[in-house]
């Protein structure tokens, strides 16, 4: 399958399955086992939105020890736009006998059969204008040296077919979206919360960290009034605290990170 035909039975797709379905005949048809599509923008959720074609049993042995919160190649999606291998990866040093979580992922994906993984990242901001993360993972059960071939080949053809995967499914999940009263429910209530520029101002300081006092001084404003303007995005946010505020706030995309 040529990369034009990829991506023409990519465009064909109509749902998520029909997706599933062409990216792992895809996959295949470049030498990988299976793959594994992932929300990497979430590290609070301990089993955050994925699907693929990966084995059962490597996705119980995922989930039931935790490894989304030390899985490095998800820590790294975080922060690059660039596909990368496994054997890129920088994994923390041992350090006496006990190995560091990072590590005891590695090693459980090499048990199960995986030689290297091709990680493509991607990154995109919604309707609403919060920033998602996501990562796609190619399995590999070859000989290294062949995967090694078959980057220097065809890294950029992959990195472009997700692309075109990627956002042939935001488009399915925004059709789907549209048909659904539960949305315009949910529209509804982001149009009736309000924040003044102020208090939009003071709780992007608190989400990044910032006291109120902190935030007093990068506004050249009183304390008090910095915590006043939070204290009225709370109310119109229907927030419980501070914490919780700047949680909604970024849910609904009325500040940003």
């Amino acid at each position: 399958m040529t990369v034009e035909q990829a991506i023409a039975a990519i465009e064909a797709c109509n749902s998520m399955a029909e997706l599933k379905v062409t990216l792992d005949r895809i996959a295949q048809g470049y030498g990988f086992s299976s793959f594994t599509f992932i929300d990497a923008g979430q590290p609070h959720l301990d089993v955050p939105y994925y699907t693929g074609t990966h084995r059962p049993a490597w996705e119980r042995a995922y989930l039931q020890n935790d490894f989304v919160h030390v899985d490095p190649a998800i820590a790294r999606v975080r922060r690059t736009n660039t596909p990368f291998s496994w054997s890129e990866l920088k994994l923390p040093q041992l350090r006496g006998r006990k190995r560091p979580p990072e590590v005891k992922m590695m090693e459980a994906a090499r048990e199960f059969g995986f030689t290297e993984g091709l990680v493509i990242p991607f990154h995109y901001r919604d309707r609403l204008g919060a920033m998602h993360s996501s990562s796609t993972v190619f399995f590999w059960e070859d000989k290294p040296v062949w995967f090694r071939k078959l980057l220097s080949r065809h890294n950029q053809e992959l990195h472009l077919i997700m692309i075109y995967w990627v956002q042939r499914a935001i488009d399915i999940v925004r059709a789907t979206e549209r048909s659904s009263k539960a949305l315009f429910r949910y529209d509804a209530a982001v149009a009736e919360i309000r924040l003044t520029p102020r208090e939009r101002e003071a709780m992007s300081w608190a989400a990044q960290g910032k006291t109120v006092q902190d935030t007093a001084e990068i506004l050249h404003l009183s304390s008090e009034t910095v915590d006043s303007y939070i204290n009225q995005a709370l109310a119109k946010l229907g927030a419980l605290n501070k914490t919780h505020g700047v949680a909604k706030c970024i849910a609904l995309g009325i500040i940003d990170l």
